[in-house]
């Protein structure tokens, strides 16, 4: 059985492969993100985002389409996660 460990580094280089790979996805995605995501926006100061923040949230899946994107991406999510944890 592999051992997994998790130190500081293997943590930030999970966080950066995991921004990136979302980037991606949201760039992948297009035009297509109104009709298959729904976003909602908060107006409560601690949840705010900013203008790049609004353009590169995908929000929550509101068609079959969205939800296969979403669980597409929690699957490469996991897969980088659990090599970076192993491999590092």
């Amino acid at each position: 059985m592999t051992q997994l460990t998790v130190t500081p580094l293997k943590i930030v280089i999970c966080f950066v492969i995991a921004l990136l790979t979302t980037i991606i996805v949201r760039f992948l995605v297009g035009k297509n993100r109104d009709k298959w995501f729904a976003r909602s926006r908060s107006n409560f100061l601690l949840t705010m985002r900013g203008t790049l923040g609004e353009y590169l949230a995908l929000g929550y899946p509101k068609s079959w389409q969205g939800a296969l994107i979403f669980i597409a991406l929690l699957i490469v999510l996991l897969l980088e996660i659990y090599l970076v944890l192993c491999l590092t």
